[in-house]
């Protein structure tokens, strides 16, 4: 590829091939995911290791996007941003945006999602959550005002771009905060916890109220656009099992998820339900699929989500990921072996897309990520 090639790259197939391989049908080749995201110090280290300073590296290895998938329109990061907020964070108006607090090397600070979080300023890591938007039932009756899928606000960014979003080459999903992470988002994983004993109640009304309105949004956003899957953000699990068990997710979640889904596949004719969920979830995968999953990622290794092992337990499950990002950071020999390990799995037809199982991170090395990506085409009938 020329180094200065600075266009948008979107592959005309990516669609077909993306739909096809998700429903175990034949195709051509397996899309280009290498990876699910980058990690902004990644790319900063990769521009001093000989990455085109004018190109990101979806540009230049040529990755078909899943899931930041807005290049190529006029302006993509108002795109990006539309479909978060218009998806994944589903309140309107949004919380007020505000620095709480200030210091040499952290933030305090409320995003509108109501989460009041603290920020490092420097080195890469995640936020820590200080305090979620809902503490008592009061709060919940209050939020309920920013979750009303009648406001019409709502919808006038997304109707008019809906012109623009049909006539798109590029893979687009209908996204929302699911069973799990809808209630992790207002309450926290730790109050969360404690309110499927002290509060069911509570959580049965905040549940009916994220059926209600998820299915109503749908029906407003699904006829603009021709989406290709459903994705639903849960992240419920950590490195060795779910947060809760599986007792919890069916009395709690699985109802109102299958409700949704046969909601959206009957009204909408959509087919592919993706959940992305960081962490062991091998308890919870048979209360997915039985509520209508049948996508499953990013597959972390780290957590022993093995794509080969959880492929032999759920035949009918497709996977997207399973790539050791642990991997890339040692020697050839290392990146062969992980992706070798997936070989079952990578002739076109079975139902998988490798990835690296996270976010690229930044001790990643640019050759070794050239490499990771040159032996996967090879093998998956890419190119590079």
């Amino acid at each position: 590829m020329s180094s200065s090639d600075n266009s948008e790259f979107v592959n005309p197939e990516a669609r077909k091939t993306f739909r096809a391989t998700m429903c175990f049908q034949k195709s051509d080749f397996i899309p280009s995911f290498e990876a699910l995201g980058f990690w902004d110090d990644t790319v900063k280290r990769w521009h001093a290791e000989g990455l085109p300073a004018d190109q990101t590296p979806w540009e230049y290895f040529r990755i078909d996007r899943l899931m930041d998938n807005t290049g190529g329109f006029e302006n993509p990061s108002a795109l990006k941003r539309l479909i978060d907020l218009v998806f994944q964070i589903p309140y309107w108006p949004l919380f007020e945006t505000k620095v709480i607090e200030e210091k040499d090397d952290y933030l305090i600070k409320q995003d509108e999602d109501g989460v009041i979080k603290k920020v490092m300023k420097h080195g890469v890591s995640m936020p820590q959550f200080l305090k979620f938007p809902v503490e008592t039932r009061l709060d919940w009756e209050k939020i309920k005002e920013r979750l009303n899928p009648e406001s019409e606000e709502r919808y006038g960014a997304i109707k008019a771009m809906a012109s623009d979003l049909r006539k798109r080459r590029h893979i687009l999903r209908f996204g929302i905060c699911g069973s799990y992470g809808f209630q992790r988002n207002l309450f926290g994983e730790e109050k969360l916890a404690y309110l499927f004993y002290d509060a069911p109640g509570l959580l049965h009304d905040v549940m009916k109220h994220w059926l209600c309105f998820q299915t109503a949004v749908a029906d407003r956003i699904c006829p603009l656009v021709d989406f290709d899957y459903v994705f639903l953000w849960e992240d419920m699990a950590f490195k060795t099992a779910p947060f809760i068990s599986p007792d919890i997710f069916r009395e709690f979640m699985f109802p109102y998820l299958k409700a949704f889904i046969g909601h959206v596949r009957a009204r909408h004719h959509l087919d592919l339900f993706m959940v992305d969920s960081d962490g062991n979830n091998l308890a919870l995968l048979p209360l997915l699929v039985e509520a209508g999953i049948n996508v499953f990622m990013p597959c972390e290794i780290a957590a022993g989500m093995e794509p080969v092992s959880v492929r032999e337990k759920f035949p009918n499950l497709a996977l997207l990921g399973g790539i050791d990002k642990r991997a890339l950071l040692k020697g050839k020999k290392e990146i062969e072996a992980e992706i070798i390990k997936k070989a079952s799995l990578l002739p076109a037809g079975q139902g998988y897309i490798p990835s690296v199982d996270h976010a690229v991170p930044p001790d990643v090395s640019f050759e070794n990520f050239c490499y990771y990506t040159k032996f996967l085409r090879k093998i998956t009938g890419g190119v590079f």
